[in-house]
């Protein structure tokens, strides 16, 4: 009978691999520089945390964290001489001696090989192995091609951590059917994905240093103890070619699972440049302080709601919508943030005459011309009666620049919502007058982002993605699950969890565990970016959207915004809870908006689950302020601060310089008791 292999390094086994030459030995512990030697047929790569063995002639690669003591290796390695090498003319770097380079082939597109040449290194004495690959000839010919095989993760409680069109997912790497196996790297709303042990806290932060033509797919691989899942690098092609080097980073930690590959990338964030604060926005813009306890209402931007949501303690509101000047500006007055939705990218033919506007251009000459020769079509209607095309991003800022400076001559707007440019793919132009690749798509998002900043308005977005945070102060639609079983973007009311609307879509069942599921969702975005962008619901998916379907949903969402210190979305039209059940509105505001407050311009610092079901859940920040939520149906018994609470379902607790506020049973009922500064709420729920 085979024995199983342990991927856990015994310190024997950990002794012997830390050996592969004297003088590595007893270097390697003690200086920071790393070291590259070359040792019975295997090149070594060394510091102070990890060591890196490449095996040329099978082409195998494994890393060492010294600090965690596992070794991580790739799935199907071939036998040393089963065959010619895997890499061909490995060197060492001569300069600085960190590292090594080779020749490699990667697969084939129409008979010729996909050859890059190939360099790693690491840095110092961080747990980064750095790996960049340029094609031998950059004009070649490529179909999309598979990079280096992923590092296992081989033991029981291994997950994936991912941004996946939200805020965070974590996927256990042995659960089947895998929840998703393909992700198109420009829609990862962050670059990375973490591989990590959920109880022993190692793994790793796999960065896509260069993710904009790039896939990651994960499969499953046989392991010793069962198959498991691993991400996997896709290259594809720039319009056809190899193009520009194509670079990715491995950051291995020894603990602290998804919250420490999560800072590891924050970290990663701030050294290029991406970690650009709220409070460093707000000294730019004063007005992004409007936002900081807010709540985002949609559907009646009239002076009369502004007024009467005032009137009823609604102290700071983001009021989307047109309403005549003079009431804009009094609404501005009461201390809320005014703004107008816009949209550069889809579009309708522009009127003879007429200069171009947010959704009227020249068509089909400003529209993507894609590579099989045809012209990119954009949003359809419900009714299927009216398709709009796709505007090329080359002609958004200079239209921005004719439609703006226009509506704020005769609006007083605070703010500005662009619709759809963050929340969409990247993609190519092949039209020669507009000609762009996928980067420079992403370029031309940033313009524009960039613009509608210089203007002094607050700037929010759909969805959000890690270029837009230098410039976004909201985003709505991060916190949704990135999955509905309704079309949230057409605004249908669901009337029941049974409805139907489409064909394939997902179903409540989907929607409960991925959507509002709080077993598996993490606020990944947040532990990068909460003191940079405030997130929010998906208009078509706000805390009171479902309030005919399930409107236990709407407390949940409350509970996830005070968990995560994020903004709540209602609506304020004839379908939302201001007209169906204002104590909902009301309630919403008062439990999340004050903490909101307190701290919207805070790091997290962390989460984690306090029960091994996930059920109760505890955020830390930067400040001070520390929040636990019970998502689960049985009460939680909780001591914090010196005092015992009984949290009931969706219940919580909130500690931290000026704030403190709890939902908790107290004599067998349900008090809610907030206390910010000089505001005081009890209520005693019946």
């Amino acid at each position: 009978m085979l024995k199983k292999k342990r991927t856990q390094v015994s310190r024997r086994d950990f002794l012997r691999m830390s050996a592969a030459g004297a003088f590595i030995a007893a270097a390697g512990d003690s200086a920071a520089a790393p070291l590259v030697s070359h040792v019975n047929h295997e090149w070594v790569l060394e510091n102070k945390r990890i060591r890196v063995t490449v095996t040329p002639e099978n082409g195998g690669i494994t890393v060492l964290d010294k600090g965690a003591k596992y070794l991580w290796r790739q799935p199907g390695e071939k036998p040393a001489g089963s065959g010619s090498p895997m890499f061909r003319n490995v060197l060492p770097l001569a300069n600085p001696n960190n590292g090594i380079t080779f020749i490699a082939d990667f697969g084939m597109t129409n008979g010729v090989p996909n050859t890059l040449r190939v360099t790693m290194a690491i840095q110092g004495d961080k747990a980064d192995l750095e790996i960049t690959a340029v094609g031998l000839n950059v004009d070649q010919q490529v179909n999309d091609f598979r990079f280096l095989p992923p590092f296992l993760l081989d033991t029981p409680n291994g997950a994936l951590a991912v941004t996946d069109y939200c805020d965070g997912h974590l996927f256990p790497l042995r659960m089947k059917p895998f929840p998703r196996t393909w992700y198109e790297a420009d829609r990862l709303d962050m670059p990375w994905l973490g591989v990590c042990d959920l109880e022993k806290g190692m793994g790793y932060a796999l960065i896509l240093d260069t993710s904009d033509d790039a896939a990651v797919e994960c499969r499953a691989y046989p392991t010793v103890n069962g198959e498991v899942y691993a991400p996997q690098i896709i290259w594809h092609p720039q319009k056809g070619r190899y193009g520009y080097p194509r670079r990715i980073i491995y950051r291995f930690f020894p603990k602290g699972g998804y919250v420490t590959a999560a800072k590891l990338f924050r970290s990663y964030a701030k050294e290029r440049g991406l970690l650009v604060t709220l409070d460093e926005k707000a000294e730019r813009n004063p007005n992004v302080r409007r936002l900081f306890g807010a709540v985002d209402v949609w559907g009646d931007a009239s002076l009369a709601f502004a007024k009467e949501a005032k009137s009823l303690g609604v102290e700071k509101m983001l009021i989307h919508g047109e309403s005549k000047p003079e009431e804009m500006a009094a609404i501005n007055a009461l201390g809320y943030l005014t703004s107008a939705y816009d949209d550069y990218c889809d579009i309708e033919p522009l009127e003879p005459g007429k200069e171009p506007d947010s959704n009227h251009d020249l068509i089909p000459q400003h529209v993507v011309l894609m590579a099989n020769g045809k012209r990119m079509t954009a949003w359809l209607t419900y009714d299927k009666k009216t398709q709009f095309m796709k505007r090329c991003p080359a002609y958004w800022v200079p239209t921005a620049e004719i439609v703006i400076p226009n509506v704020l001559s005769e609006y007083p707007y605070l703010g500005r919502f662009i619709d759809v440019t963050t929340a969409e793919a990247l993609y190519e132009c092949y039209d020669p007058n507009h000609p762009l690749c996928k980067t420079d798509k992403r370029h031309c998002g940033e313009d524009l982002l960039d613009y509608v900043t210089s203007l002094g308005l607050a700037l929010g977005g759909e969805h959000g993605i890690w270029w837009g945070s230098r410039y976004q102060n909201y985003i709505e639609g991060m916190m949704s699950g990135g999955r509905f079983f309704w079309p949230a973007g057409y605004l249908i009311h669901p009337k029941s969890k049974d409805e139907k609307f489409a064909v394939g879509v997902d179903t409540w069942e989907a929607y409960e565990k991925w959507g509002i599921g709080h077993e598996w969702r993490v606020p990944l975005w947040e532990l990068v970016f909460h003191d940079c962008v405030i997130p929010t619901w998906y208009w078509g998916d706000s805390n009171d959207f479902l309030l005919d379907a399930a409107p236990d949903v709407t407390p949940k969402k409350n509970a996830f915004n005070v968990l995560y210190g994020t903004m709540p979305m209602l609506w304020a039209d004839k379908g939302g809870s201001w007209h169906k059940n204002r104590v909902v509105f009301l309630q919403t505001c008062r439990n999340v908006c004050h903490l909101h407050e307190v701290v919207a311009s805070a790091e997290m610092v962390s989460h984690e689950f306090v029960t091994k079901n996930h059920s109760v859940q505890r955020t830390r920040f930067s400040n001070g302020v520390k929040v636990v939520v019970n998502f689960g149906k049985e009460p939680y018994s909780l001591r914090m601060d010196g005092k015992k609470w009984l949290l009931p379902q969706n219940g919580f607790y909130a500690k931290g310089p000026g704030i403190e506020q709890s939902r908790a049973i107290i004599d067998g009922k349900i008090v809610t008791e907030i206390r910010a500064g000089n505001y005081h709420f009890t209520d005693i729920e019946v």
